[in-house]
């Protein structure tokens, strides 16, 4: 029975040291291994809007397309601007020819002229180009459709000119400068990694933002810490969620 007994304590005895240096590796993993912080890809999106009025007689690119800066994403009829150029250019040239004879004013001749000009301007806006190298998001009107000026047309963003905010608590600012190169990683591609900047540290702090899962988490003040990543190869997306230690790596 005594046997048996210590034989109980001394795989007891194994167990406890076996917990205890399990928890030393651990608690040695935690602190050695920085924390890493996640947060959501986001690119600036930019809504092209019309400028006159009139109805949409081509779309020249389809949703998910690449657009270069000043590609023409679509062309407005615009025949009211067209058929007023044409009185327009004749009033123009006869204003010229007036004007040289003496025949008419400088200041009647600068309103002719400024007519010209305005609708001159009106028409360059039929054609709707792209303001930024990028991707259209989502096309909000169709062929055929009379659009007002300010009317939303489509919505374009840059993939390469992605970031994320990461929110981390006082004690790590002194870590962080604008400027450092961090490393991001996504969970859900096998940890591929992606070279980061950061870009921005806030000034004043705040709580954690709503779409932290713990209540615990959204009542820490926090600084946001702005990382613009590298994309070369479009493998980011906005919305996806990436993480970083930032710390230089």
């Amino acid at each position: 029975m005594k046997a048996k007994q210590k034989k109980m304590l001394r795989i007891c005895g194994i167990a406890a040291a076996i917990i205890a240096v399990a928890f030393v590796i651990v608690k040695y993993v935690v602190a050695v291994r920085p924390y890493s912080y996640a947060g959501t890809l986001e690119t600036t999106k930019v809504i092209v809007s019309a400028r006159v009025a009139s109805d949409i007689s081509e779309f020249n690119v389809a949703e998910g397309d690449t657009v270069s800066r000043d590609q023409t994403l679509m062309t407005l009829s615009c025949d009211a601007y067209k058929i007023l150029a044409q009185q327009l250019d004749n009033d123009y040239a006869r204003a010229d020819a007036l004007v040289a004879k003496g025949h008419m004013s400088q200041a009647e001749y600068d309103v002719v002229a400024r007519n010209k000009h305005d609708n001159d301007l009106k028409l360059s806006w039929c054609d709707v180009k792209s303001p930024i190298d990028g991707m259209v998001i989502t096309k909000f009107r169709e062929v055929g459709e009379v659009v007002a000026p300010g009317s939303t047309l489509v919505s374009l963003a840059n993939p390469y000119d992605i970031w994320a905010y990461f929110y981390v608590p006082y004690e790590m600012l002194h870590q962080l400068n604008v400027g450092q190169h961090v490393i991001g990683t996504l969970p859900e591609a096998a940890g591929k990694t992606f070279s980061g900047t950061i870009i921005k540290i806030n000034e004043q702090a705040e709580f954690t933002p709503k779409n932290v899962q713990t209540r615990e988490e959204r009542t820490r003040l926090v600084y946001g810490v702005k990382v613009k990543f590298e994309n070369p190869d479009l493998t980011l997306k906005s919305g996806m969620t990436i993480e970083s230690t930032l710390l230089n790596e």
